[in-house]
């Protein structure tokens, strides 16, 4: 009764997030565990789009790459829609914690109507839900190729899950200021 009770209150207070189909994930996944290690050697981000074809087909879009905790994304193809954005965090950077999306990655997404997948030094992948900007670990650390130099939870423990307030908390933490 208890676990029923849990169980309930969990679905009634937490977020939803938009299901991924497994086709979705396995592909972001695959993607991701091909560019995560070049942009890590490069010390670049790397971004595009997961795109839906004239076809109904869902594919990557041509990737772009950007600087250390930057990146530009792309042109649509005619006849494309964007699914969803993608990004890699580049390699492990001293005083940037690049294990989490960043605010900006969320607010963006929230702006676009448009949820996002990141990739992290650590080897994390991420889901953003651009509706709710709710943003959770699809796999956790080491899941996708890591930077060799990562420093595991640098910048504090990385939960399974934030909403863009804990999110926000947690970058204002790493800077010492208090953010209700």
């Amino acid at each position: 009764m208890r676990a029923i009770f849990a169980l309930v209150v969990g679905l009634l207070v937490a977020p939803a997030a938009s299901a991924q189909s497994a086709a979705e994930v396995e592909l972001v996944h695959a993607w991701l565990s091909e560019v995560n290690p070049q942009s890590i050697a490069r010390g670049q981000e790397v971004c595009g789009f997961l795109l839906r074809a004239p076809s109904g087909e869902i594919g990557i879009g041509k990737p772009g790459w950007g600087g250390p905790v930057s990146c530009a994304m792309g042109q649509v193809p005619e006849g494309h829609s964007v699914v969803a954005s993608w990004h890699t965090h580049s390699a492990f950077t001293p005083g940037y914690d690049g294990e989490v999306p960043s605010t900006l990655d969320v607010e963006t997404g929230m702006a676009q109507g448009r949820n996002g997948w990141v990739a992290t030094p650590g080897g994390r992948l991420w889901f953003v839900d651009g509706d709710t900007g709710f943003l959770y670990q699809v796999c956790g650390r080491s899941c996708l190729p890591a930077d060799p130099g990562f420093i595991p939870e640098r910048y504090g423990p990385v939960a399974e899950s934030y909403s863009l307030g804990a999110l926000r908390r947690r970058f204002a933490a790493n800077l010492g200021l208090a953010i209700q």
